[in-house]
């Protein structure tokens, strides 16, 4: 691979080949680690905890779920009797009315029994759509799902049926937001896009100068949302004006966190920024072991944050001063999760992790199966 190519899959500004979503991935972590070795396997899975279970996707295409406290398995979907698995799952399971939602690179939705795993439905009922990457997110008893033929899709909880769709310029990575009748989302085209909830009609678009890869956040009169220019924008949700913006010293992959008046910035240049909610002004920043790819978690006062060197990095939320950190030994690039005091990651290679969220001591680890 010559620096031409290499620059030219860091702009990330011609995605329209044909090359797989897992390919891509591969090539982009390897590039970002130095092009040193890429993972053999594609795919992070992602957490859920809800009721004492925990719900989790594989990289060998199963969805999972453990009890919350010990890590043993209640069940998987397809079961272990079936040879096949889905495609690889990224997506974090999100959960509604006893219903366990999950997408998959295989271009379905999964809508599977929360308490047994049996499917429910599947969308779409014949042929599939794009790969899903992104978590799907739930309003008003509707699923907002967005792929990787460029689309976001509006579909019944209840029974799978479309409702509407809405055509971007490029792929999918990031979850939307849904607020006040609005549905905010960002594509690999450099646009923000407001969309009406019921509808999907656009009431407006934000271009940026870089992709959007992660998912935007609203609050207050503020919607958030980071891209792969390295900039951190605050834009008016009403009319996508833009409000402020933070420079940051690499891309912005992770959907920004705000807990009051603090929004926390995660980037590829390996820092966590706090900055001033209204105004963008840095309050703080803290650098980790690796560059990260997910957003923090919050609980307590306290920060969560995951990279991709391994580690888990937990920071006072006001001072940013670290309290601990764990080695989970391999990639941390999903979300963790905090719950009942357990602070839950899921490592690259499928092992989950359970440890004390105040003083970070190791409850339990699962290492899920890889067929």
């Amino acid at each position: 691979m010559n620096i031409k190519h290499v620059r030219g899959l860091c702009s990330l500004k011609r995605f329209n080949t044909k090359i797989t979503l897992v390919i891509v991935l591969v090539l982009v972590m390897g590039i970002l680690g130095g092009c040193s070795s890429a993972p053999a396997t594609p795919g992070w899975s992602s957490l859920s905890v809800v009721g004492g279970m925990l719900y989790s996707g594989s990289q060998a295409g199963r969805v999972y779920a453990l009890d919350a406290s010990s890590g043993a398995e209640i069940w998987r979907y397809p079961p272990a009797s079936e040879k096949k698995g889905l495609g690889p799952l990224f997506a974090k399971p999100v959960l509604l009315n006893g219903t366990l939602y999950i997408g998959s690179l295989d271009g379905h939705l999964y809508a599977l029994d929360a308490k047994t795993g049996v499917p429910q439905w599947v969308f779409p009922s014949s042929g599939a759509i794009g790969p899903i990457h992104a978590d799907a997110v739930i309003a008003d008893n509707t699923l907002y799902v967005c792929s990787n033929d460029k689309k976001i899709y509006a579909i019944d909880a209840n029974t799978g049926a479309k409702k509407w769709e809405f055509t971007t310029g490029n792929w999918i990575w990031g979850r939307p937001f849904v607020a006040e009748g609005k549905v905010y989302v960002g594509s690999l085209d450099h646009r923000l896009y407001c969309l009406d909830a019921e509808s999907g009609q656009k009431q407006w678009e934000f271009e940026a100068e870089g992709a959007f890869a992660g998912g935007p956040v609203v609050a207050g009169s503020l919607v958030y949302c980071g891209a792969f220019d390295g900039k951190l924008y605050a834009l008016d949700a009403g009319s996508g004006q833009v409000r402020w913006e933070f420079k940051a010293g690499h891309w912005i992959w992770a959907r920004p966190l705000i807990i009051d008046d603090t929004v926390y910035a995660a980037s590829l240049d390996k820092k966590l920024y706090a900055l001033a909610a209204e105004t963008g002004v840095k309050r703080w920043e803290f650098e980790t072991a690796g560059m990260i790819r997910a957003a923090p978690a919050y609980a307590d006062g306290l920060l969560y944050v995951g990279t991709e060197a391994g580690s888990l990095h937990v920071l006072d939320s006001v001072s940013g001063v670290q309290k601990w950190v764990f080695d989970a030994g391999a990639p941390v690039l999903s979300s963790p999760v905090v719950a009942e005091g357990t602070v839950y990651i899921s490592a690259f290679g499928d092992t989950i992790y359970a440890l004390d969220a105040e003083a970070g001591v190791q409850r339990w680890s699962v290492a899920l199966s890889k067929k």
